[in-house]
């Protein structure tokens, strides 16, 4: 009971019902390009919004955020792909960096059940504002990031009925202590730190699997196979039990890439294919 009041409160707080920021007056940068700041749940969020060549209205996707304070300086290498497709990209400082007021909080896996939710809460809002803009196709929003952001947009799906599809480049599938403790092995070669990890009995965290379960929307991962940071062996077995679930969630693993991946041009082709395969462009 305690998940869904904060979920309701969250949901809540990404359409304006919470908090006493409002959006500011975007400025034109340019004939496709605006900055301004978004409300979420008592913070003003700092953005930048590109919009793709040609006429509106376009669909778009909002960009979410590896660990640590990060800005959306951090999306900028995965903006030109999406803005060839067609897509409108909209970037932001996380909550309490960058421009944006707000307190940053890292994600630990003693408090990643709220933490979680808190930063996805920032991405559903992200998803609202954009419902807001006659140039944006509110039908045809989605969500895309790296890292962290992979449980976020899992619980983003959770508070915002509008989001569309996800695409996670090395997004994790396991519970939050799970991955931690994968981390913590990083320096141990990869098959004695596999072997470690499936011992391993601690702290859980948030697990994205119940809110990947219960998601109608396409959901893409992306996974290097030798990354030490997320635990692709792990991670691609509970994909494939979803989708035999009935859940519409699929992933595609470089070998010979680890977390870098999450930075690489290599899964460009693959995006766009899957994003065809899925009547998304």
């Amino acid at each position: 009971m305690r998940r869904i009041a904060l979920v309701a409160a969250l949901a809540l707080a990404a359409c304006g019902g919470m908090g006493d920021h409002a959006a500011t007056t975007p400025s034109q940068v340019s004939p496709s390009s605006f900055k301004g700041a978004f409300p979420s749940s008592g913070a003003s969020l700092d953005y930048e919004l590109n919009l793709p060549a040609g006429p509106g209205p376009f669909p778009a996707v909002v960009f979410g955020h590896g660990s640590g304070p990060a800005t959306k300086a951090d999306g900028s290498v995965h903006e030109p792909f999406w803005l060839d497709q067609g897509f409108a990209v909209l970037r932001f400082d996380k909550r309490g960096a960058g421009q944006s007021t707000g307190v940053y909080r890292g994600v630990s896996a003693a408090n990643s059940q709220t933490q979680i939710l808190e930063l996805a809460g920032d991405m559903a809002a992200g998803v609202t504002f954009l419902r807001t803009r006659p140039d944006i196709d509110g039908r045809r929003i989605g969500l895309t990031g790296v890292s962290q952001a992979g449980w976020v947009m899992a619980a983003a799906m959770t508070i915002s009925r509008d989001i569309r599809f996800v695409v996670a480049f090395v997004g994790s599938t396991v519970p939050v202590g799970v991955n931690v403790a994968y981390e913590n092995l990083r320096d141990q070669p990869i098959d004695e730190a596999y072997a470690a990890l499936a011992r391993y009995g601690g702290l859980q965290g948030y697990d994205p699997l119940p809110d990947l379960r219960a998601t109608a929307v396409p959901v893409l991962y992306l996974l290097g196979a030798e990354d030490r940071l997320v635990p692709t062996r792990v991670c691609l077995p509970l994909v494939e039990s979803l989708r035999s679930g009935g859940s519409r969630v699929s992933a595609r693993v470089y070998p010979a890439v680890g977390h870098e991946l999450g930075s690489s041009s290599r899964p460009w082709p693959d995006i766009a294919e899957w994003l065809r395969s899925q009547g998304l462009r």
